[in-house]
């Protein structure tokens, strides 16, 4: 059997100086010239951003002191067969819950097949909610959930918000220190439900960066 590539779906919010929706207290990444055409003869800027801009991986470091930081985590870690659940129906500021995932899987096409070598995405309508009040009462994971997450061994897990957790972090805390990464604020996640699809998120290997701006795709597979 032959697999061809239908669509390549693009995941990643837009970097703009200046406006971009950052998590609050994060200061906005800002572009300046460094170089013209006219002198020295090639244009480039400089540009000034946190390690967590925009569509990013964080990394050990991140919420471990000595963790791992992005430019050691595995590239391998970065690309895996993909899967989309739909929370979009969650009430605000909901908790996911263990059972809630299980559903959720048991629901896909992939079931009991999800492991190591998968990244799972959660689909939760908040991308459209960026620079909204709102924005940041997404359905999160609780503790439960991610331990459940953790013995599946799955490659990194995915959020279309600025977390996937919040205060105190269990995913975080759970899940990064043991290789999971977590991706945050993916965009266009409602376009993957019921697909099969390989998801491609590579970080910059900044030395010492506890995380890095990523331009996360998903390749959507079909077969002939």
């Amino acid at each position: 059997m032959n697999l061809i590539i239908d669509e390549i779906v693009d995941l990643s919010l837009p970097i703009k100086s200046l406006d971009t929706p950052m998590y609050p207290g994060f200061p906005q990444p800002q572009k300046q010239p460094f170089a013209t055409i006219k002198e020295p003869g090639a244009l480039s800027y400089l540009w000034t951003l946190v390690d967590h801009t925009g569509t990013h991986i964080d990394a050990a470091a991140h919420i471990v002191d000595n963790g791992l930081t992005v430019d050691q985590l595995p590239v391998s870690r970065c690309v895996g067969k993909g899967v989309v659940l739909d929370f979009s129906k969650k009430s605000a500021q909901s908790s996911i819950g263990k059972n809630d995932i299980s559903t959720a899987l048991k629901l896909t096409r992939h079931g009991d097949a999800i492991g190591p070598g998968w990244i799972l995405l959660f689909y939760t309508g908040y991308s459209a909610k960026a620079r909204t009040p709102e924005w940041l009462d997404h359905p999160a994971l609780n503790e439960e959930a991610s331990e459940f997450i953790a013995d599946l061994e799955v490659n990194a897990i995915g959020f279309d918000a600025p977390s996937p957790d919040r205060s105190p972090s269990p995913a975080h805390k759970i899940l990064l220190p043991k290789g999971i990464g977590n991706y945050e604020n993916l965009v266009n996640l409602e376009r993957l439900l019921e697909k099969d699809f390989l998801f491609v998120g590579e970080p910059l290997p900044l030395v010492g960066s506890t995380g890095s701006p990523v331009r996360a795709i998903a390749i959507i597979i079909g077969s002939a």
